[in-house]
């Protein structure tokens, strides 16, 4: 995450998407209960699946929606499982003009927790999905069993002087270019490869179309805003990290991450766009109940 290049490239992928791709999972999910909640300026929806005293997150990522996580929403039997639309992005309110930040992000999961009665959960982040798990783990480390991040973005400020300035000028240009939509799509198109079915990228360029671009810069300059959560940290939770080709990772990237989350589980998935959970979402699914069978 240190070049403006794949700052941008982490801020792009977190969309969702009502899905189609090479999905090697069968079944048709359950319908889930859909509800919406007040949360101070904005109203959330979520869809709660199952009923269980353990519980599962799935947060999207930037211009999204909760339906990137069809394929894991009923995969988890014995478990509760909630998708969240955050504020500004599916069926969540939009309001202009507002701060979308990861710590907005954060407590409105929060939010959904609280009138759920859930104390604590596991917690999946997609792309910039992952930035919103580390902000809600850095303000309520108690309510979290577990953190993952599915091809997540991840960040670090440079410690010291002009380490935050830098950050906040590379998402404020990114915010700046993300003007129309030749740019968002541009964009997007960088997190697929060569053969990623064709329908799957429509959808998900479909999905990112529906949140207003001005939002979406709004939640690029949020990241720049909540630099606090990203200074040099450790974080002593269970991690599982799962990550495709399409970030172009350095090779020293895994280290250090293993030096930020000393208890991370990483896996690379070979041959595989952004978007696994939809291409091949059992191999992820296995992956995630090895994980929560763990801990």
């Amino acid at each position: 995450m240190k070049t403006p290049l794949y700052l941008a490239l982490a801020l792009s992928c977190l969309l969702g998407v009502s899905g189609c791709g090479r999905s090697d999972r069968a079944e048709s999910p359950a319908r889930p209960i859909g509800k919406r909640l007040a949360f101070g300026e904005h109203e959330i929806y979520y869809e709660v699946h199952g009923q269980s005293s353990r519980t599962l997150v799935f947060i999207h990522g930037w211009t999204g929606n909760l339906q990137v996580w069809k394929n894991q929403s009923d995969a988890f039997p014995g478990y509760r499982c909630i998708g969240i639309d955050l504020p500004g992005n599916g069926q969540s309110s939009r309001r202009e003009g507002v701060p979308y930040t990861m710590e907005l992000f954060a407590d409105s999961v929060r939010a959904v927790l609280d009138a759920e009665k859930i104390d604590q959960a596991f917690f999946f982040g997609h792309s910039m999905g992952f930035a919103v798990t580390e902000v809600f783990a850095a303000k309520y480390p108690q309510r979290c069993l577990g953190i993952a991040a599915i091809d997540g973005a991840h960040f670090e400020v440079a410690a010291g002087p002009g380490g935050p300035e830098k950050f906040q000028q590379e998402n404020a240009a990114f915010a700046a270019g993300m003007t129309n939509e030749a740019a968002r799509e541009g964009f997007i198109r960088m997190l697929f490869l060569p053969d990623t079915p064709a329908a799957l990228q429509e959808e998900i360029l479909q999905a990112s179309r529906t949140v207003p671009l001005s939002i979406g810069q709004a939640m690029i300059a949020g990241v720049g805003t909540d630099w606090k959560f990203f200074l040099p940290r450790t974080v002593d939770l269970p991690c599982l990290a799962v990550y495709s080709p399409a970030y172009q990772l350095s090779p020293t990237y895994r280290d250090d991450f293993a030096r930020i989350f000393p208890q991370v589980e990483y896996h690379e998935v070979p041959d595989v766009s952004h978007f696994y959970m939809l291409e091949i979402p059992d191999r992820l699914n296995q992956l995630i109940a090895d994980f929560i069978a763990r801990h």
